[in-house]
């Protein structure tokens, strides 16, 4: 009981509490060995409910904030928005559970198979995850390391997922031990493992170190910028109120013409910080063009916006940004690609009728036609809306296009102050090293802040803090990181790994171990 179940949880608490706001970074290294060393020689039922276990307390530390969503600002009861919210952690449970299944399953204990089944299937559970449904990659284990540079550079490489893939090969090297420790001499010592692991570990960190001084290096030599963020912190339950739309503007514009007078070229406001149609309504919209002119400068501001697709259709409604030339004029548009379900439209309609989505003032909204950078300067800003910054592939689609510098915009006045706020930030900050571009996050009640190529936080502001700060870019040049150009490569080659490992227990009939020693 106490190594089938409790081990589990305990390893979910302790992986829960390695990523902010609690953010002892250092305890995912170790996190996961309870759980490993609970799934050595389990059967099937009882390695997926181990697995599960660990996964419900593990989602539950990590997710718990759809609870805030929903009741503060969803108008959604307390009694309805917690069973919702175990709903959703009992779902994303699931994954760990098929973890647990795979691992007593294959029953991986040669060298080679042993040392690479637990990370190889983890990553490969993780890229699913991203994926299916729609996708929810929040808490991947590589982000866990968001603030430890020089092991975070490999994600110019492989991404975040080589980072959660190393994490996993370290704690199946404790398990190993912890076996060894706890059994006596009839466990064999990890040797070998412990040794390939450590050589991969410290070229991990020498290629972090050297990275970082080849990127400060090459980034020299782009063309600079100075951004200003206007972080205005508008209430969310005042934020569509047209009586406060007068307001709102003011606050934007006075921070803007601070932003202006410290030198700023390009202004990020956040999501929808233009509460209304821009273009759509000429007096609100003039005063978003002074704004621009009276500080001589660009601004990138969220709005929503629609289009009629044809000639006597409805309308379809976007989440999108624009950018405005300092003489107030639009010079581009992006359209919210990866919509949040239930946030911003209600899946199968049809169906679930009656269901309202959480997103006030229009009805579902479209999604766009894809990442298409916005033009700036000879280059591209890659504009990420909230949601969209989670997910890895958007952010590299942007930087293979062209864009020379990625901006996240959101509203995270719905996760109140919770761990989410924290959490999101930190995703933003691999954003930056897999494409070795500077990011400015502009977030209405914060995190606002920006990040270098090399993922160090130049500036970063407090929670629920009216404020604007500028910051000095430069929009890249040059070749893409491999990152970048691979995509998702190491995680897909993880996926193909643990299926060939699936197809040999199921052939052979036999332990994955004895194939690799043939």
């Amino acid at each position: 009981m106490t190594r089938r179940l409790i081990l589990p949880a305990l390893s979910g608490a302790l992986l829960a509490a390695s990523f902010p706001p609690v953010g002892l970074w250092w305890l995912a290294w170790a996190a996961l060995a309870p759980l490993l060393y609970a799934l050595d020689g389990a059967g099937r039922r009882q390695g997926a409910l181990s697995a599960f276990v660990f996964g419900f307390v593990y989602f539950l530390g990590t997710v718990y904030w759809v609870v805030s969503s929903m009741f503060f600002y969803g108008g959604i009861s307390l009694a309805l928005s917690v069973p919702i919210m175990l709903l959703l952690v009992a779902f994303l449970a699931l994954y760990p559970a098929a973890f647990g299944l795979f691992l007593a399953f294959v029953g991986a204990r040669g060298r080679v198979a042993g040392l690479l089944a637990a990370p190889a299937a983890w990553t490969a559970l993780e890229l699913l995850r991203s994926h299916m449904f729609t996708g929810f990659p929040w808490a991947l284990v590589g982000y866990t390391q968001a603030r430890v540079l020089p092991v975070i550079q490999i994600a110019d490489l492989f991404g975040v997922w080589g980072v959660g893939f190393l994490v996993v090969a370290v704690n199946a090297v404790l398990a190993l031990w912890g076996r060894r420790l706890l059994s006596g001499r009839r466990a064999t010592a990890p040797v070998g493992e412990s040794v390939a692991v450590a050589v991969v570990l410290t070229l991990t960190i020498a290629y972090g170190f050297m990275r970082i001084g080849d990127v400060d290096e090459r980034a020299a030599g782009w063309e600079g910028l100075t951004v200003g963020v206007a972080q205005g912190s508008i209430d969310q339950s005042v934020k569509w109120d047209p009586a406060q739309r007068a307001g709102t503007i003011d606050i934007y514009s006075d921070l803007t013409l601070r932003a202006a007078e410290e030198g700023a070229g390009l202004i990020v406001w956040p999501e929808t910080a233009v509460p209304f149609y821009l273009g759509a309504e000429p007096e609100d919209t003039r005063r978003v063009e002074d704004a621009a002119r009276a500080a001589g400068a660009y601004i990138l501001t969220g709005s929503p916006s629609y289009n009629f697709p044809r000639k006597g259709a409805a309308p379809e409604f976007f989440n999108s940004a624009y950018l405005l030339d300092p003489g107030g004029a639009v010079t581009g548009r992006y359209d919210k690609v990866h919509l949040v379900p239930f946030g911003e439209y209600v899946p199968l309609r049809k169906v679930l009728f009656f269901v309202s989505k959480l997103t006030e003032g229009v009805g579902d909204f479209t999604p766009g036609p894809g990442p298409i950078p916005i033009a700036f300067r000879d280059s591209g800003l890659g504009v990420l809306i909230c949601y969209e910054s989670i997910f890895p592939g958007l952010a590299r689609r942007y930087a293979a296009r062209g864009a020379g510098l990625l901006v996240v915009i959101t509203n995270d006045a719905w996760f109140g102050r919770t761990s989410a706020p924290y959490q999101h930030f930190e995703m933003a900050v691999m954003r930056a090293v897999e494409n070795r571009t500077y990011l400015v996050r502009a977030a209405n009640t914060g995190i606002s802040g920006v990040i270098d190529p090399a993922g160090r936080i130049k500036k970063e502001t407090a929670l629920f803090e009216r404020t604007v700060f500028t910051e000095g870019v430069a929009l890249r040049r040059g070749p893409v990181s491999p990152y970048t150009a691979w995509g998702d490569a190491f995680a897909y080659l993880c996926l193909v790994f643990s299926g060939a490992l699936l197809l040999i227990k199921i052939s052979f009939r036999g332990d994955v171990s004895s194939c690799s020693k043939r």
